[in-house]
């Protein structure tokens, strides 16, 4: 398999994605759109999911509804998944880290979402 590089935030919340649900391409957009603020083209999503379907980290099947691919991750695709966990787990953290507070009666972290 060739090695995979998350070289963007589009293919990391696209993996991010395909780890919560069963989901189709235009869906994949939508969220994108929505959670990064910018326009998001098929060009941006759908080479991806092409390539990840052809190292295998991911599969898909055809909905009733005209014909749509609904896109999940194969076994080795959860294991390609639990690695990039690991691997952005620390950066997560440090970007977490200024939105967690110490509650000042018993000590616990509290996150100050927003």
């Amino acid at each position: 398999m060739k090695e995979l590089k998350i070289n963007s935030l589009v293919k990391l919340h696209t993996l991010l994605l395909l780890n919560q649900r069963k989901i189709h391409g235009y869906e994949i957009m939508r969220a994108l759109k929505e959670s990064l603020k910018a326009p998001i083209s098929a060009s941006q999503v759908y080479p991806f999911l092409a390539f990840l379907k052809k190292q295998g980290y991911i599969d898909h099947t055809k909905t009733d509804k005209r014909d749509k691919k609904v896109y999940f991750p194969t076994p080795a695709g959860r294991e390609l998944l639990r690695q990039i966990g690991a691997r952005f787990g620390a950066v997560i953290d440090l970007a977490m880290q200024s939105k967690i507070r110490t509650c000042a009666h018993c000590d616990c972290e509290v996150y100050k979402g927003g």
